[in-house]
């Protein structure tokens, strides 16, 4: 779990080098869907400088990790959008699940820079869960950033139990999986009746 003053650096060192990395990558607004045309650069770049800053961060072991950084044991994953009002994927949800119910995680930490006005936040997803929306189609966690950012605050102290945290989980699950299902009655039902209208 990182610290508040561990927090409060890392956004400090990331504020400061966003500015020269979106000169340096060349990021242009008026792109169409900007956040997603320049992210992979953004993230790539601002792993490199991070990690040249400070060895108490390091890549990730593989492409396919949870995480795009560490900082010391800490998984941190970025998230660069422009004008976040959207649904973005957070991490697959059968990896969150079972990395903190075995134990190998105990935060999963979001770093969020929106372009439009270089705004940088850094929060424990685990702390947030009320916030997400997960799909058991696709297997991921989104988050619902217009809601999130409007009630978030960067320096309130958000206590959440590991048993809330694990209520939660749960919770999700058992509404996500049931609404797949639904999901999927309502769509062979149509299905069906297409069928039906040919015989």
């Amino acid at each position: 779990m990182l610290s508040a003053p561990e927090q409060q650096y890392i956004l400090s060192l990331t504020k400061q080098m966003i500015p020269s990395i979106l000169k340096d990558i060349g990021f242009d607004p008026s792109l169409k869907e900007p956040g997603h045309s320049f992210g992979e650069k953004l993230e790539e770049e601002l792993v490199k400088r991070l990690i040249k800053k400070d060895d108490r961060f390091s890549p990730p072991n593989s492409s396919r990790d949870m995480a795009d950084l560490f900082f010391n044991d800490d998984l941190i994953n970025i998230k660069f959008g422009y004008e976040k009002k959207g649904q973005p994927n957070m991490v697959a949800f059968n990896r969150l699940v079972k990395r903190y119910l075995n134990e190998e995680i105990d935060s999963y930490w979001i770093l969020t820079i929106d372009g439009s006005d270089n705004k940088v936040c850094l929060f424990n997803l685990y702390e947030h869960l009320e916030y997400t929306n997960t799909n058991l189609g696709t297997g991921q966690v989104m988050l619902c950033e217009k809601k999130f950012f409007s009630d978030f605050k960067q320096d309130k102290k958000y206590a959440v139990t590991k048993r809330d945290i694990i209520l939660s989980l749960k919770e999700i699950s058992k509404k996500s999986f049931e609404d797949h299902i639904n999901l999927k009655k309502v769509q062979e039902k149509r299905r069906q009746e297409m069928f039906d209208a040919y015989l």
